[in-house]
C-alpha cells in the first residue's frame, strides 16, 4: 500500500515540477530541449521569489538587495581543481578580481579584463567562475574577472570607475603581472558589455599615455536607456523569460539610484517609455537609435506594438536626463565613436537587447571601427551562460557565440 502512496505522490511531484517549470519557446529558438531546460530553471527561481513575496517579503523589484550574492573575498574557486589554469584571488586598484593564468600561457601574456552581466546588481565574478576559466583555457591568455561594487548600495558612475580603474591600472603596471599591456582587451555580458564599451570609449577619449586597448567584447550587451519601444523591446518582452523590459528598466533604475524601495514604480515608468521628455526625444540622441540603422528585416515589429505614451513623468526626467545620455552610461549616446579598438559584438534573434547590439555596431561601422558581429538565430539572451549550467546544458547557439568571440580574441592578438 505505502509503495502506491509513494509512486502516487511522486507522479503528483513530477506534474507539478513539469507544470511550474514549463513555458512556451518562440518558434525558431535553437536548441529547443536545453532550452526547455534552462527556462524552467528560471521558472522555478520566479515561482521562489513569488512565494517569498506572498510570505512578506515585498515585491522583487523593490527589493533586489535580498537576491544579491555577497562579493568573496578568500576561499577556493571550482576551476581551480582542474590545474591547468592558476586561479587567484588578489586586488587591483584595490577592487576584488579573480586572475586566471593558464600554466601553459607565455611569461608575459596577453590579457581579457571580463566584466560580468547581472543587471548591475546581481551575479559577482564567483557566479563566472567556470566561463572564464574556459575563457583563459581556449584563448591561452590571462583573463581578470572584476568583481565591481554594484547597485543599489553603489549607483552609477561607481561600477564603470571601479571597471576604469582596474583597467587602467593594468595597463599601467601590467608587466609587473606578467601581463603584455599592448595586448590587453576588455568583456562583458550583458549589463558587463554595458560596462565593457564604456571602458572602451573613455579610455580612447583620454588623453594619457596609456596603451591602447586591443579588442572590446561585447556579448548581449545593454547599451541605452533612451529608448525600450525598439522593435526587439516590443517583439521579445516576454517571449523569453530571461529578461523582459520591466526588469531591464529596473536594473537601469537602480544603477541610476533612483529610491530603491520605489523600483516597481519607476520600471513601470521607464518601460512604458514615459522616462524621457518630448524636447529630449526630438533631440540629437534620438538619431542614435534611428531604427532604419538597424537591418531591414528588424526596422519593423512583428507583434502589435502598445499604444505610445501621451505624457511622461517630469519628476522622473528631472532625475534621469543628465545621466540617461551620458556616454559613460549609455554608450549608444555618444557622438563620437571614432578611433575605439576592433569590436566583437554578439546579438541575438530572440534577444531583447538585440536591437541595441545592432544599432552599436552599425555606427562602430559607420565610425571606421573594426566589427565582427555574431548574430545568433536561434539564440536568446545569455544563452553563452548556460554553460555554467554544465556543459550538458550547454545550449548550442551560447556554444558557437563562444567559440565565435575566441576565435576572434586570437586572431586580434596574432595580428
Amino acid at each position: 500500500m505505502w509503495k502506491k502512496v509513494l509512486v502516487a505522490i511522486l507522479a503528483v511531484l513530477v506534474v507539478g515540477v513539469a507544470i511550474l517549470g514549463y513555458s512556451s519557446l518562440p518558434s525558431g529558438v535553437h536548441d529547443p530541449c536545453r532550452a526547455h531546460i534552462v527556462v524552467g530553471v528560471l521558472n522555478f527561481f520566479s515561482f521562489w521569489v513569488k512565494v517569498k513575496e506572498s510570505l512578506g517579503y515585498g515585491h522583487f523589484l523593490n527589493n533586489i538587495r535580498l537576491y544579491q550574492k555577497k562579493i568573496v573575498l578568500d576561499g577556493e574557486l571550482p576551476s581551480a581543481r582542474y590545474g591547468d589554469v592558476q586561479v587567484k584571488r588578489t586586488a587591483i586598484a584595490k577592487v576584488p578580481v579573480i586572475v586566471y593564468r593558464p600554466v601553459n600561457a607565455p611569461v608575459v601574456s596577453p590579457a581579457m579584463i571580463y566584466f560580468h552581466g547581472g543587471g548591475y546588481s546581481l551575479l559577482t565574478a564567483d557566479d563566472y567562475d567556470m566561463m572564464t576559466y574556459v575563457y583563459a583555457k581556449t584563448t591561452n591568455m590571462v583573463v581578470i574577472s572584476v568583481n565591481y561594487r554594484r547597485a543599489p548600495q553603489f549607483p552609477f558612475p561607481v561600477p564603470v570607475q571601479d571597471c576604469l580603474e582596474v583597467t587602467r591600472n593594468l595597463l599601467k603596471h601590467g608587466s609587473k603581472l606578467g601581463v603584455d599591456v599592448s595586448k590587453v582587451g576588455v568583456a562583458g555580458d550583458g549589463t558587463g558589455g554595458s560596462l565593457a564599451a564604456s571602458v572602451a570609449l573613455t579610455l580612447t577619449r583620454e588623453a594619457s599615455d596609456l596603451p591602447s586597448l586591443k579588442f572590446q567584447l561585447l556579448s548581449h550587451p545593454s547599451l541605452q536607456a533612451f529608448d525600450f519601444s525598439l522593435p526587439s523591446f516590443i517583439d521579445h518582452n516576454n517571449t523569453m523569460p530571461l529578461l523582459t523590459t520591466r526588469t531591464m528598466a529596473a536594473f537601469i533604475s537602480l544603477y541610476i539610484g533612483l529610491n530603491e524601495s520605489d523600483t516597481y514604480y519607476f520600471s513601470s515608468i521607464i518601460s512604458e517609455n514615459r522616462h524621457i521628455s518630448p524636447q529630449m526625444r526630438a533631440s540629437k540622441f534620438a538619431q542614435y537609435v534611428r531604427v532604419d540603422l538597424l537591418p531591414k528585416m528588424f526596422q519593423t515589429p512583428k507583434t502589435t506594438p502598445p499604444p505610445a505614451a501621451s505624457t511622461f513623468d517630469s519628476h522622473i526626467f528631472s532625475k534621469i536626463k543628465s545621466i540617461v545620455t551620458n556616454p559613460l552610461f549609455s554608450p549608444l549616446m555618444s557622438s563620437n565613436l571614432t578611433g575605439l579598438p576592433p569590436a566583437f559584438i554578439h546579438a541575438s534573434e530572440f534577444d531583447l537587447l538585440r536591437d541595441d547590439a545592432l544599432l552599436y555596431s552599425k555606427r562602430l561601422q559607420d565610425a571606421g571601427v573594426r566589427v565582427k558581429i555574431h548574430f545568433g538565430h536561434g539564440g536568446f539572451h545569455g544563452d553563452t551562460l548556460t554553460m555554467l549550467l554544465g556543459k550538458y546544458l550547454w545550449v548550442q547557439s551560447g556554444k558557437m557565440a563562444f567559440t565565435s568571440s575566441c576565435d576572434f580574441i586570437k586572431t586580434i592578438i596574432k595580428n
